[in-house]
């Protein structure tokens, strides 16, 4: 018995099998493509989507007296500075505007800067403890590692190979 349920179900999978397999193949026919690659076409406009708002989005950012200075300051210290673009003002308490961006090619763990209201007590307590108050998906927390340079929070993870030295350097020209 339990052989025969095991031709049975061995049927059934290599039937949803083989359907699968000619459902692709007439896809490709009937878009009159055939079985050739289309990736070129895509990404061609995809990525041109994406380069157009990052320089859109950099351009407003950049429009920033404060934040400008901040990637001048990074590449006249020889960093290489990527993907300049606005950051989520909702992740910490009281944030007026923000930026990020990618150092000598860091695109996983960018430079974000917060600019929080001068008056805020998020920003006395984060100066006092090193700990910002940051709320995500309606939990609040407090998010350590963040340097509070003026009324503004820097953070750039540890895991950063120059995370040390852009800290040290932004502490020494902002102040």
């Amino acid at each position: 018995m339990k052989k025969l349920l095991m031709v049975l179900m061995m049927a059934f999978l290599v039937m949803a099998l083989a359907a699968c397999g000619d459902d692709k193949k007439d896809n490709g026919k009937a878009e009159g493509t055939g079985d050739k690659d289309n990736t070129e076409q895509t990404e061609g406009t995809d990525n041109a989507e994406d380069t157009e708002g990052t320089e859109a989005a950099s351009g407003d950012v950049l429009a920033d007296e404060y934040y400008k200075n901040i990637v001048d300051i990074l590449k006249d210290a020889g960093y290489e500075v990527d993907n300049v673009q606005e950051a989520d003002t909702d992740f910490f308490v009281d944030a007026k505007s923000s930026m990020k961006l990618d150092i000598n090619g860091e695109n996983i763990l960018p430079l974000q800067v917060y600019e929080i209201d001068p008056d805020s007590e998020s920003l006395k307590t984060a100066q006092e403890t090193g700990l910002a108050p940051a709320q995500f998906e309606g939990q609040t927390f407090e998010q350590e590692g963040v340097e509070v340079i003026g009324n503004h929070y820097f953070f750039l993870a540890e895991g950063h190979p120059n995370q040390a030295d852009v800290i040290k350097l932004l502490q020494e020209k902002l102040k």
